[in-house]
């Protein structure tokens, strides 16, 4: 029970938190604290730690106190020949399926462009994987140590799915993404991460396994280039015509 409050309690520090960074107060007052380099710095790094502990370092407390154990986490008792049997099936699947899907999507698109702050780099996609992985897997692991106790054998389909649903009510409270919902180009991210998150619940069904869930994720990031264009193309001039001989 105390993993299903945690999970709430950070489902509401979420979207409380979201909600009041959209505020103009909140914008304001950040764009005056960025006066110095000095205090952009301290600032990014308190914003940094508190994602690294809302995201890691919750999931981490909670199997330090006993309330969510390594299996429902998918880091213990892990069959890693079945599984990685079905992670290359699912892979090669998803991929396939990405492949034909998101390219046609980019190039039917490509006239709207990213902001080049908006393109991160390779280390800091790294780093959002894992926030994510962990993420997701807290909610998963909290809803099926709920269950266990309502549901016997089934308690990590039921509890894969509803974990899923809460972390999508979650974003939904973001009026962020909303907002990115309704515009295309920005709203790549965020339907890119949701088919992860979707995919990652089918995976763990399957496997049980956190580390294929987050091998998968990585290849699947960085094998397919769904990352929009931050400038057009470059236009070359085309050679003027040669003059015709006046002689012939």
């Amino acid at each position: 029970m105390n993993a299903l409050f945690l999970a709430l309690g950070s489902f509401c520090v979420y979207a409380i938190a979201s909600n009041v960074a959209a505020q103009p107060f909140f914008t304001n007052a950040l764009r005056r604290a960025d006066t110095s380099l000095f205090s952009r710095n301290v600032v990014g790094i308190l914003f940094e730690l508190a994602r690294f502990g809302f995201y890691v370092g919750v999931p981490f407390l909670a199997l330090l106190f006993g309330w969510i154990h390594l299996r429902a986490m998918g880091l213990g008792f892990v069959d890693w020949a079945e599984g990685l049997r079905w992670a290359i099936v699912i892979l090669l699947a998803a991929w396939l399926l990405l492949m034909v899907i998101w390219l046609p999507y980019l190039r039917a698109t490509s006239d709207v462009l990213t902001a080049p702050d908006a393109q991160r780099s390779i280390a800091r996609r790294l780093v959002e994987m894992i926030y994510m992985q962990a993420h997701w897997a807290f909610y998963r692991a909290a809803m099926i140590v709920f269950l266990q106790g309502a549901i016997r054998g089934d308690e990590g389909y039921w509890g894969a799915g509803l974990g899923l649903a809460l972390v999508g009510l979650e974003a939904f409270t973001n009026p962020r993404i909303r907002q990115q919902l309704t515009r295309i180009g920005e709203a790549d991210t965020v339907v890119w991460n949701a088919g992860q998150a979707v995919l990652n619940t089918f995976a763990f069904i399957v496997t049980r396994n956190f580390y294929l869930l987050l091998l998968i994720h990585f290849l699947l990031e960085f094998s397919i280039p769904h990352l929009r264009a931050t400038s057009a193309p470059r236009a070359y001039p085309t050679p003027a015509p040669r003059a015709q001989n006046l002689r012939e």
